[in-house]
Formats: C-alpha cells, structure tokens, sequence
C-alpha cells in the first residue's frame, strides 16, 4: 500500500487542495506572463531580420513584382511570426490582468478585443508562398501550418469566453484559465514542431532544431501540470517529432540522433516532475503558513485577519454570494465580571465555550473571533434576529448564572467597502447599545452615521488640530465661596475646526479615549497652559493657578509626572499654579499605580484634585485610599436643589467628611445664589459655575481681569 501511495503522489495522481490548485494555476500564470513576452521579444526580432534578409532587396524593384506581391511577400516569409506574436500579446495581457486581479472594463475589452483577433488574424495571412528557402511542400508542413492556424482561433474564443463569464458572474474560473494556458501552449508546440522540422530539413542548415527544443523547454518546464500529464504530453510530443524526422528525412537521421532526443526527453520529464512537486511542496507550506496566521488554535475558530481576507476574496471571485448580508461584531457586556468572580481561567474557559456558541448559532457563514470577548460574522439579511436569539441562550446557558449581557451591531454590506472600516461601523453600532440593559441588538443607520463619520474625523485629524492650533484652552473661573472673588481657574479644551465650527469636549473627548488617542490633546492642553502663563507673567499681567484634567488612560500611554516636570521647568512656572485633576475612574483600574504617581506628584509640589466626586461607585473607597488636595464635587449633586431637601443633606455630609479628612472642597454647576451661599455656610471653600462665570477664551479671560470684572482674590493658593 505504501508503494501504491508513493506511486499515486509521484505521478500526481493524489488530489491537492483548494488552494494548492490556485498556487498552481497562478505559478503558470506568472510563467505564462515572462513566456510570452520572451515569444513577443523573440518574434519581433526574427520579422526584422527576416524582412531585412529577403525584402529588402527588392525594396527597389516594387514595380517588377508589384504592390500586391511585395505585400504577399512580407506576410509569406513572417505572417507565421506574426500569428505567434499576436498569441503571445494576448496571452500576456491575460495573464496581467488574471494575476495581478484586474477587473474593470478595460480589461474585459482588452481581452475581448485580442481574443477577437486570434480569431480573425488568420484571415489576413496569405498563404503561405514558394519562396526561397521557404517551403510547405511536405505533409507534415501542411498538417502542423493547418493545425496552428486552427488552434489560433480556439485559443482566441477561450480568452473570450473566459472574459465573459468573468465579466457577468463577478468571479474567476480556474478550469477556463488552465483551457487558456493549455490552448497557449499547444500554439507554442505546434509553432517549435513547424518551425524546428523546417530547421531540420533546411538545405541550408539542417538539423537546426533549436526552435523546437526551446518551445518544448517553455512549455514542459514553465506550464507545470500532474506528473503524469506532463510526462504524457511531452513524451507523445518527442515521440511524434522524433518519427516525423525519422521516416520523412532519412537522409539526414542519423542512429545517434535518436539516443540524444531520448535523452533530453528523460531529463525534461524528471526536471517537469521535480517542479511540480516542488510547487506543491511550497503550496501547502504556504497554505499551512496562512492557516496558521488566519487561525486561532487555542479557540478553534478562525481571526479576524482570515474573515477580512475571505471577504476579499468572496468580492473578487463571486461578488453574487456577498448580497444580502450584514457584518455583525459581537460582544459580551461585564465579561470583567467572569474574570474577577472566577479567575483568568475560567475566563478563558468561558470564551471557548462562547467561540463554539457563535459557530453553532452561524453555523453556515463567515465568523471568527477579533480579540477578547469581541466576534464578529458575515450572514445573511433573513432570520437575523432568530439567529441572535439562538446566541443569547446559548451565552446565558454557557455563563452558568453570571450577569452576562450579549451585545450586537449590525452594518450592512456594501460591496467595495473596506471590511474593516464595516467592522468598524458595527463595533460602533454595539458600542451605542452597551449600557442599555434591555437592548441587545443596534443597526448602523443614517444617524448612527453621522455620528460614526464624526468620530473618524476627531480621530483622523486630533494631529493635524493640534499642529494648526484649533485646539485652544478655555479657561473656566474657580472663585472663593466667601468673598465669590477669583481664586484659580480650569482649562477646558474647545476644539475650534475649519470644517465643523466649534467642537465642545463632549463631541471628541470620548472619542479619543476609545481611540486611545486622548494623551495626545493632554499632553497639548499641559503645554499651552504653561506657555501661556509664561507669556502672561512675561507681560507684568496678573494670573492665577490653573487646573488641568487628566484621563485615566494618560497613566497607562504616558510618563504624567515627567510630563508635568518638563513643561513647569521649560516655562519657569510655580508649581502652586498647576493644578492636576483626575477622574475616580483612574483610580479602579490599578491603584496601586495610581497610588505611588499621586505620591510622587504631590511630593514634587503639585496639588491634586479628586474630579467628579459622586458619580462614581467608588467614591468612598477614593477618600480612604487617597488623600486629595481638593475634592470637586460632581454638579449632578445640584440637580433639584430646590425641590429635594435630600441633596443639602448629602452635600453637607460629602464637605464635612472631606473636612475631617484633611481635603478642601469645590463644587462645581453652581449657577444661582442660593446655591452659592448655601454652599458658603456648609463649608465648601470654591466654587465654579455659569454664575461666576463660563469659559472664557484665553483672550476674553486676560481682559475680564484686566478690567476687574473678575477680581484676583489677594489670597490664591
């Protein structure tokens, strides 16, 4: 059995893959390409040599021969290079426009075009003439001369029919290639026996079959198919050759002649099958580098680099099984929660199980896992939501009890849309769903749309903003509740665009924090405030701390403390007027981190502020754990001031607990008087808010202190 298999694989007779039979078929089509226009070079060549070698002499006696025969001339001594000519530029063009994948009118034409004069061409070749040292006279010359002018026109409708099928269906065909490829190379053995068995017998030059042995080499060695058809061809090809030669020119055949062809035939078979498997060898090699890339082993189901690629592919090749469907990226909401409640492992458990869910519930289309908790798969349009259903029950049995919620965006496919910039638009489409708890699937829409295309924008164009300036600082005043006068102020970014006008933080902040791109606008905003506090010192103008907001994410994407150093020393700014404010949402990822930065900044001289005190769920743990300069109370704490007694209360208890603790307080919202003195009799020494005033740009600020609008408080820090 095992010589029977080695016998099977030797001779080709085992069956390849897929993709092995298009690495093939593509091998050819590059060997293909460099094949014919070697031919295209070479036949050119041979026309102006033999247009110099016999016409020209009788370039001057035209009117002897007449135009009629000087043109039949011409085409009796080159029209068979002319033929070959023309089947190597189409063959060239085809195989351009197949390998490089190129699709379009253009190349449907072009293809057409040539196919169509494959097939016409032999009606322009005048027949071929006795002239000297040119003849048909023998059978064999006439039958090879009768089979290439037919196979012309053969390989002619081949191209044609390719490019049409091509054309309508939206897809390649491997089969219609290799009948190209086949039809081509019969051309070129048909050309080498025509042209080497003229050699042979020339007067002139006999035994010259160097055509010949070329065009078998081309063919054999360049166009690789199975063992065992390479070996049939070009065996039968010798064979028929070396009996032509045999039986019409014994004069010349000589018994050596025959051990030599043997010869060079043997070594053409073994050189044919070595390629072939050699190629297979590099097919499957690459196939297993591809599937190893494209697959994600410790989860069983493919990546995203795999999905993106058949996408492309399905667009190439059959553009008709992509209507009708619509990208879905999945995601499973407090997926944290499996990991703090049961460990990393069964985590990791938990998304096996959940990569089997999707393939169970999708079991027919494209899916694969993009990265943690996030899938995303190709199906069609029909019985979305029942398929949606069916993972839902699939994620509640597979979670064992936990608080998992299953979270889906949708985006229709557009064919030439980029796949990941439609990946993109569903992963947006979940994301708007994510903290509605009753809601598990969301559809890209117009307005969906209008959102999304905004965010590309902020994310595509934060660098080019920050270069040209559009981004400014607004300051905001922070004013003493006692003596309501100037005490500090908060920078703000405005993001001031040429395209859309005033962008306010709402609009980009969150954006580049999902982008991961927010350290760029802080690192700016730090930067402008120094050098603008710089420029005011330098003018003898009055100025006044100011704080600066920090995201969570800056601790991970950058140094914040050498940050902060750098930009103080390079403007020679006090330390007492920069302010640092951070989120309680910087402090729940890692605190101990966070813990040791705000250690160090507070040892170098800053005051940190605790920002949003309130609205987060762990504000209590925040004031154990940290001791803040100020705390900033959130403005939400405002909300019904008046008609709830409740929030006096809890205001009250928030300032005194921050008192005991050692940490000022500022409330920010504040926008009537009531508010401000009640806030003023609590305790809570600032305050900020529309009723001492709204951001202001940088200019407007200068001059309402210029002018005592806003009054510096003699005592600032």
């Amino acid at each position: 059995m095992k010589v029977l298999s080695f016998f099977k694989h030797f001779f080709g007779f085992k069956k390849n893959s897929k993709y092995v039979k298009n690495y093939l078929n593509e091998a050819n089509m590059r060997s293909s390409i460099f094949m014919s226009f070697i031919i295209i070079v070479l036949e050119i060549w041979l026309i102006i040599r033999q247009t110099n070698k016999y016409i020209r002499p009788w370039w001057n006696d035209i009117a002897s021969h007449g135009y009629h025969s000087h043109i039949q001339m011409i085409f009796g001594l080159t029209g068979l290079y002319w033929l070959f000519i023309m089947c190597g530029i189409s063959m060239f063009l085809f195989a351009i426009f197949y390998f490089l994948k190129v699709r379009g009118m253009k190349s449907f034409i072009t293809n057409i075009v040539f196919g169509s004069l494959c097939i016409l061409w032999i009606l322009f070749l005048i027949p071929e003439i006795n002239l000297p040292g040119y003849s048909t006279s023998t059978n064999i010359n006439k039958a090879t001369t009768i089979l290439l002018y037919a196979s012309m026109p053969i390989f002619g409708l081949s191209i044609i029919g390719y490019s049409l099928y091509r054309h309508f269906y939206k897809k390649d065909n491997i089969t219609l290639s290799i009948v190209i490829i086949t039809c081509f190379a019969f051309v070129c053995l048909l050309f080498g026996i025509k042209v080497g068995y003229s050699d042979y017998t020339s007067l002139s030059k006999p035994k010259m079959i160097t055509c010949f042995l070329t065009m078998s080499i081309f063919v054999a060695c360049l166009l690789i198919w199975k063992p065992y058809i390479s070996i049939l061809m070009i065996t039968t090809i010798f064979i028929t050759f070396l009996s032509f030669i045999k039986s019409y020119t014994p004069r010349i055949y000589q018994e050596g002649d025959e051990v030599n062809y043997i010869t060079f035939l043997i070594t053409m078979i073994m050189i044919t099958v070595t390629m072939y498997h050699q190629r297979v060898a590099e097919g499957y090699k690459d196939e297993k580098l591809i599937h190893d890339s494209e697959y994600d082993e410790r989860y069983d189901i493919h990546n995203g680099k795999y999905f993106v690629n058949q996408i492309l592919k399905l667009e190439l090749e059959n553009y008709n099984l992509l209507k009708n469907k619509i990208y879905l990226f999945i995601n499973i909401r407090n997926f944290k929660a499996i990991n703090d409640q049961k460990g990393f492992e069964y985590g990791d458990f938990f998304l096996k199980r959940l990569a089997k869910d999707v393939l169970a519930a999708f079991p027919k289309d494209y899916a694969a896992r993009l990265a943690d908790d996030h899938f995303v798969v190709l199906t069609d349009c029909d019985g979305l939501m029942d398929k949606i259903d069916i993972l839902n029950r699939l994620v509640l049995h597979s979670a064992d009890g936990l608080f998992v919620l299953l979270k889906v965006g949708g985006y229709k496919l557009k064919l030439g849309e980029n796949p990941n910039r439609a990946i993109d638009k569903a992963r947006y489409a979940c994301n708007m769903i994510n903290r509605k708890y009753e809601t598990t699937y969301c559809e890209y829409d117009e307005s969906l749309n209008e959102r999304f295309t905004m965010r590309q924008y902020i994310v595509n164009h934060i660098d080019e903003a920050i270069e040209k300036g559009y981004i400014k600082a607004y300051y905001q005043p922070v004013v003493w509740s006692e003596t309501k006068e100037l005490c500090g102020a908060e920078a703000l970014s405005r993001w001031i665009d040429p395209i859309y006008g005033l962008l306010s933080p709402k609009d980009f902040i969150s954006v580049l924090e999902e982008a991961r791109l927010i350290y760029k606008l802080d690192t700016y905003m730090v930067e402008y405030v120094c050098r603008e506090m710089r420029r005011s010192i330098d003018e003898n103008r009055k100025v006044v701390p100011v704080s600066i907001n920090f995201s969570r994410l800056d601790f991970d994407l950058m140094n914040v403390r050498e940050l902060i150093n750098c930009n103080v020393e390079k403007y020679n700014i006090d330390k007492d007027y920069i302010h640092i404010e951070v989120t309680e949402s910087a402090i729940s990822d890692d605190s101990d981190t966070f813990h040791q930065i705000i250690k160090n900044l507070q040892e170098d001289g800053y005051a940190i502020w605790l920002d949003d005190f309130g609205s987060g769920y762990s504000s209590l743990n925040s004031l154990k754990d940290f001791k803040f300069d100020v705390v900033k109370i959130d403005m939400q704490f405002l909300t019904h001031f008046d008609t709830n007694p409740r929030t006096k209360e809890i205001l009250d208890c928030i300032i005194h607990l921050a008192s005991r603790l050692g940490m000022k307080t500022l409330t920010e919202g504040v926008e009537t008087l009531e508010e401000a003195n009640f806030l003023n009799e609590i305790g809570c020494g600032r305050l900020q808010g529309y009723l001492f005033g709204k951001p202001y740009k940088l200019e407007d600020f200068k001059e309402n202190i210029d002018n005592n609008t806003l009054k510096i408080s003699n005592h600032i820090i």
